[in-house]
């Protein structure tokens, strides 16, 4: 019997050690934010989608373990004007009543030097899926912090059709700034 005690304490602090750090993180919409940036007759454009969501589990000792995925309602698109606003939902651009939202699904996450992380997964907007990376730091604590950024290709997902395909109009790139506040669930 003696041996068998022993044994269970060890299993009981693996586990409550494992469930310390390895957790569900719930959003928490209210505090957290994606922007993104771009440029307009070289002109920097700012805007952020104000309707989101996010399942993640997250173990910042192990993160080849992590899942997660979100979801951005793409009416939510807000670029500081309506006028901005209706333009960027039509189906040249965003096409917000075809797509009601764009998606991305981690597939993998590994550690990088000096705390960073990054996430490869697929990004999908108007229909079509394509891979990206994003950089992102976490921070821990009551409240833990997803933090970070990646660059897309807007010609990629077909963001800006007919004569906005020039790049010299609309640069292509976008650069997509995410802050995801948390709490465990």
């Amino acid at each position: 019997m003696k041996t068998w005690k022993p044994a269970w304490i060890v299993a009981f602090g693996a586990f409550v050690a494992f469930s310390a750090s390895a957790r569900e993180l719930k959003l928490e919409p209210a505090k957290s934010s994606i922007q993104f940036q771009f440029s307009q007759l070289g002109v920097p454009m700012k805007g952020r989608f104000q309707k989101f969501d996010a399942a993640i589990f997250f173990d910042a000792k192990k993160p080849e373990a992590t899942k997660a995925n979100f979801t951005v309602e793409i009416n939510s698109v807000d670029l500081g004007a309506d006028d901005y606003d209706t333009e960027t939902k039509k189906p040249e651009w965003l096409s917000a009543i075809k797509f009601p939202k764009a998606t991305f699904t981690a597939d993998k996450v590994v550690a990088l030097p000096a705390g960073k992380f990054e996430a490869s997964g697929k990004l999908a907007i108007k229909g079509i899926t394509q891979p990206i990376k994003a950089s992102f730091s976490f921070t821990d604590g009551a409240a833990p912090v997803v933090e970070g950024s990646f660059i897309m290709k807007r010609l990629t997902w077909n963001i800006g059709d007919a004569e906005w395909r020039d790049t010299s109009v609309v640069a292509d790139d976008v650069t997509v700034k995410f802050k995801f506040v948390t709490t465990p669930k």
